[in-house]
């Protein structure tokens, strides 16, 4: 039995004629009648009777149809599943950030991927940049956000947006006054910095301090940027921060440019190498489509 069989009786059965059976399957008449006697005869059980003006079915007939349209709707199924699959458009996606990350442009970039492929799976893991890239080589998430390009050989980056270092300072320090500062003015500040142990982009921030003739006085340190504001807003000290997170804090912080030449904060999309998932490529390529469209609206 092959599904061509199946098909040819399940025409039969549901026209009741060989005539209205082959026109609908765009067949002649004498090839299906040859079909519906060969599938008889391996099954070995007569599963329709034929008279001259009709064809009524048979108990194994009417077993036959149910079952045929069952295995059918299996096949397409199945079809149907498989080909999403090899689109990515059915699968699992785990996706490693951090906080700040994630609570500005990747928060719009995964709203923008569940209306193409609603089927997908998704987990955001909150994470530390080195725990993430720990996560990538040992194939527990798929796709990293981090600030910075990792120098694994194993992993490959695609810039996702440009962003800029700016200065956090509480709303009644002084230089909360200007409209610009200057790297070097901020010698003699105490610090609330990232952890220089939990990723590349906070040891660059402080390259860029030695770089501008000062190593930062610390008074506080955390592993996420998104924790900077409150400590901040508490009167600890200034901080360098991207500049997505001026977009969730409260009236007490002002966020005042570098200039010249300010740190660079920019967003990568970092995945293994040797991916072959279709959902993992076409989250990065719907991701750069979409992130470009929205630089071109100047968003």
């Amino acid at each position: 039995m092959d599904l061509r069989q199946v098909r040819y009786f399940i025409a039969v059965a549901e026209e009741r004629s060989f005539t209205l059976a082959a026109r609908r399957l765009n067949i002649s008449q004498p090839p299906l009648s040859q079909h519906i006697q060969a599938l008889e005869a391996e099954l070995g059980t007569q599963l329709l009777y034929r008279t001259s003006r009709k064809v009524e079915l048979t108990q194994a007939g009417e077993a036959m149809l149910l079952r045929g349209r069952a295995i059918l709707q299996q096949v397409k199924s199945a079809e149907d599943e498989v080909r999403s699959i090899g689109a990515g458009l059915i699968g699992t996606l785990d996706l490693g950030a951090t906080g700040s990350i994630l609570r500005g442009r990747l928060a719009e970039l995964l709203a923008a991927y569940r209306e193409v492929a609603p089927l997908v799976r998704m987990t955001v893991h909150e994470q530390a940049p080195a725990l993430q890239i720990a996560a990538l080589l040992n194939r527990t998430t798929n796709i990293s956000l981090i600030r910075g390009i990792p120098g694994e050989r194993d992993l490959t980056s695609k810039l996702a947006w440009r962003e800029e270092v700016v200065l956090a300072v509480p709303r009644t320090h002084r230089l909360a006054k200007r409209k610009r500062v200057a790297l070097g003015e901020l010698a003699s500040e105490d610090h609330v910095i990232l952890d220089p142990d939990s990723s590349d982009f906070a040891r660059y921030v402080q390259t860029c301090c030695v770089d501008a003739g000062f190593l930062p006085k610390v008074s506080q340190q955390v592993v996420d940027a998104q924790s900077i504001p409150s400590l901040i807003a508490a009167g600890f000290g200034v901080a360098l921060v991207p500049q997505s997170i001026a977009r969730f804090t409260t009236a007490d912080i002002a966020f005042r440019p570098i200039r010249p030449s300010p740190p660079a904060a920019d967003v990568f999309l970092v995945f293994r190498a040797d991916e072959t998932s279709m959902v993992v490529h076409n989250f990065i390529k719907l991701a750069l489509r979409y992130l470009s469209h929205r630089k071109r609206l100047g968003q």
